[in-house]
């Protein structure tokens, strides 16, 4: 409902606050201009600045040259560049023109709907950037039969009834306006009750937004609503009876008033300067005009006898999505998913954005409807994938929407299910244990091992393992020297030294177990903990100090012994085998990659050594540093730290 004169003032505050950036909302005005051609053009300036029109219908413009010159001389002159004209057709009488500021607006098409009097035209446009024909909006602008009468009330009947023949053309629930200079005194008139009248369906027929039936004419409860004439004096053409008619109307499609994509915004219609205080006198009369500066007052004084009539109009939402969403990877057993972001990129005060998801095979989204408003975030939903078997997934969802353009959008969708990780203390086999004996030594040995964990048989299809815990129980001559937690394993191992000093051991036997703890990769969904890896150690210590027999058989299977460890210049390294076939006895660095190859053959059972000379396959001399003896034979691999020394 339009507010009283009593309300205006603090409307056109709160409306300059909203729209005095940029807003999704498109302000439609009309003006008779009294008959131009040209002049007046810096008091039409000062008017349009104030009102700040995006569209402009205007009634009297006499020819071409007068569009061209308000164009250039008002519009062009207050913003150049930003504004642009609609077709114009010069009938026999006054003619209608249309304006736009191209930012806001577009213009699609121009049709005359012929009478026995001043042609209707029509006009229809859409909002700057939209594609869809689904956002047009006609607008029927007139300027009907002047003055009282049965006979001009018939004339004006005959008028809207040869346009809501052309208005019924189209399918009912269209969007348009019926703007312009009416003419008509009483509500109860024919041709504005023929208008608003459902009787003959719903096609062409309009409503008043502000709904405000009665005498119009010379009635001071209508003041707040009249347009003309702010003049009680004579210059220049025109009516000079003072503000006492209400004949400047916008009326509009039930389309404007149902909540969805273009809307009219009631409570922004504004007869503009008029502060219904001014009934029967001129505008600029006192008491000082009260809405608008006396400047403007004076202005829309002196170049017409109508005031301008106004209103926002609501513009379609627009839908803001992402092109694509990766929803990450999950553990078998676990959920991948991720927020659909779903904004109304519009801003206020344009329409809610209405919209809903659907999507099927290996994804879900949230069913039902929802509503994005125009200036917020927008709405998070959680898309998921219904998978359980490992594999890579793709799918989409669609947001459809009452964006004009966007009515259906697809978003693509992509995620992973991976199998658990796998620990394992060897590449070649899935073992949760394994046992290192550094057989029979001599009291006072120093000797080293390194304890491995894989991830068997990693891929891009399984979770990166994680150790996050190593404890090493047991004899306190073991003693863990490298190795840190948490490691992360995919394709390469994660390595732990541990040493045992014989200082003073008494001849025996001592053992000792490193349990590393293990687990899926953290922040996986369906990520567990897995078996614990464990590795056992053990040496006897000869009793009798007389050394060990290391070429009668094998001690053992794997390293018997690297020395001297660490070493400057070369190092011997002895390994056995308790069967034949292929060794591969290797050096790698401590990032893991290949120095040199010492062995790759055959070989018998039995002890077996080699000597390194510190240099790599260029036979290059290595620096100082950790590096890692790797050997694998047919009894399993086993790994050896060796340090080089200057």
């Amino acid at each position: 409902m339009f507010r009283t004169h009593s309300r205006i003032a603090v409307l056109a505050v709160l409306l300059s606050v909203a729209l005095s950036g940029s807003a999704d909302a498109l302000r439609l005005m009309t003006f008779n201009i009294l008959n131009y051609s040209s002049g007046r053009e810096a008091d039409f300036r000062t008017v349009i600045a104030d009102a700040q029109p995006d569209v402009l219908v205007v009634q009297e413009i006499l020819s071409q040259s007068g569009v061209d010159r308000y164009l250039s001389q008002v519009l062009n002159t207050l913003e150049p560049g930003e504004w642009a004209a609609g077709p114009f057709v010069n009938g026999y009488d006054t003619d209608n023109g249309i304006f736009y500021r191209t930012s806001s607006a577009q213009f699609i098409s121009h049709y005359v709907v012929g009478t026995a009097l001043r042609d209707i035209d029509e006009w229809t446009i859409r909002p700057a950037g939209v594609t869809s024909p689904s956002a047009n909006v006609r607008l029927y602008v007139v300027h009907l039969k002047a003055s009282q009468g049965s006979s001009n009330q018939a004339k004006r009947l005959a008028e809207v009834t040869a346009m809501r023949t052309r208005m019924e053309t189209f399918p009912a629930g269209e969007t348009y306006c019926v703007i312009g200079d009416f003419n008509i005194y009483y509500s109860s008139e024919s041709a504005y009750q023929y208008m608003l009248s459902t009787g003959g369906g719903t096609a062409g027929v309009v409503q008043d937004p502000i709904s405000s039936p009665g005498n119009w004419h010379n009635n001071a409860g209508m003041s707040w609503i009249h347009t003309q004439s702010p003049r009680t004096t004579q210059f220049g053409g025109g009516a000079n009876g003072g503000m006492d008619d209400r004949f400047d109307i916008i009326l509009v499609s039930p389309a404007f008033q149902d909540g969805q994509g273009w809307d009219v915004l009631p409570a922004t219609y504004t007869s503009h300067g008029n502060d219904g205080l001014h009934y029967n006198v001129a505008l600029t009369d006192p008491p000082t005009n009260g809405v608008v500066p006396q400047a403007v007052a004076q202005a829309i004084h002196d170049c017409s006898d109508h005031l301008p009539v106004y209103v926002d109009l609501e513009i379609p939402a627009v839908l803001s999505v992402p092109s694509s969403l990766n929803l990450g990877r999950a553990v078998t057993g676990g959920s991948a998913s991720a927020d659909l972001a779903v904004a109304n990129a519009a801003l206020p005060p344009a329409d809610d954005l209405d919209y809903s998801l659907s999507s099927g095979g290996s994804f879900s989204a949230p069913g039902g409807s929802f509503v994005a408003a125009a200036g917020v975030p927008g709405n998070a939903h959680a898309v998921a994938l219904t998978e359980t078997t490992p594999g890579d997934y793709a799918g989409s969802v669609t947001v459809t929407s009452d964006d004009p353009d966007h009515p259906a959008e697809a978003v693509a969708l992509s995620g992973t299910v991976v199998a658990h990780a796998r620990p394992s203390t060897s590449a070649g086999s899935e073992t949760a244990s394994e046992s290192v004996d550094f057989g029979v030594q001599l009291p006072g040995a120093f000797l080293e091992a390194a304890a491995l964990v894989h991830n068997f048989g990693y891929g891009s299809l399984q979770a990166l393992l994680e150790v996050d815990g190593a404890s090493l129980t047991g004899d306190p001559r073991f003693s863990l020297v490298a190795g840190s937690v948490p490691q992360t394993v995919g394709g390469s191992p994660a390595l732990w030294s541990v040493e045992f000093d014989g200082s003073g051991a008494p001849g025996g036997l001592y053992e000792a177990s490193l349990t590393l703890s293990t687990r899926d990769e953290p922040g996986l969904s369906g990520a567990t903990g897995l078996t614990d890896v464990v590795w056992n150690f053990t040496v006897t210590i000869s009793g009798d100090g007389t050394g060990v027999e290391l070429e009668t058989g094998p001690t053992r299977a794997g390293f018997v012994w690297v020395a001297p460890n660490p070493f400057r210049a070369d190092t011997g390294i002895q390994y056995g085998l308790e069967q034949p076939g292929a060794v591969s006895l290797q050096i790698h660095d401590i990032a893991g990659r290949l120095v040199r190859t010492l062995v790759k053959q055959s070989e018998g059972r039995g002890d077996h050594t080699v000597r390194w000379d510190g240099r790599d396959a260029r036979h290059r001399m290595m620096a100082p540093g950790i590096y890692f003896a790797r050997l694998t034979t047919p009894d399993g691999s086993d790994v050896r730290r060796i340090v080089r020394i200057r």
